[in-house]
């Protein structure tokens, strides 16, 4: 885990696809990690295959994919048929699932409110993630340090990210890392600060 959460910090800008063409682009870009955001039962196997072909590491985000059930279940399946990275939670309780399969578990918080975020310290320190990504991204800087000081837990700031000037404050405020779907952010692979 270590090593992950230092390929994390030397590569903070982690490509968010939601299509072929994102895909294509990602694949062709300098990010080293990719969170799948779109895919089916028919298609997941090939596109983790070509994310991992292309040097690069795989997240799917169980819930959008089409076809595939919600549970314990899909996450088996993932693992055996095509065995990316990492997987992209919102339900707390697969967490421990995925870590025991072998995934590196990513538990997605959508912070709304002062409530949202206490709610969402208290599901990630109980379901103990691997890496908590807060949304959306852009607008949770000032409580991303919050988060860091009542959590172990690193943090990856995703959602509404457009501009180098977002990502530099995110990584500042203490995000290890930035999911986004702005093609034109994955081009450089450099340090914000």
């Amino acid at each position: 885990m270590a090593d992950l959460k230092r390929d994390f910090m030397a590569n903070p800008i982690i490509a968010a696809v939601r299509d072929v063409s994102g895909l294509n682009t990602a694949l062709k870009s300098a990010v080293e990690f990719v969170f799948l955001l779109d895919a089916s039962l028919m298609n997941i196997n090939r596109r983790v295959r070509q994310i991992k072909e292309s040097g690069k590491k795989a997240f799917v985000h169980l819930d959008m994919v089409a076809g595939l059930g919600k549970d314990a279940g899909a996450l088996e399946f993932l693992w055996e048929d095509c065995r990316p990275e990492g997987v992209i939670l919102t339900k707390p309780n697969l967490i421990q699932t995925a870590r025991h399969l072998g995934f590196v578990a990513v538990q997605r918080l959508f912070v709304l409110d002062s409530l949202s975020v206490q709610t969402g310290l208290k599901i990630a320190n109980e379901s103990r993630p691997d890496f908590i990504e807060v949304m959306p991204g852009a607008v949770v800087a000032k409580i991303i340090a919050q988060i860091r000081q009542k959590s172990a837990v690193p943090v990856i700031a995703g959602g509404l990210i457009e501009t180098r000037g977002e990502v530099a404050e995110l990584l500042k405020a203490g995000a290890l890392a930035v999911s986004t779907s702005k093609t034109d952010l994955w081009k450089a692979k450099e340090v914000f600060g």
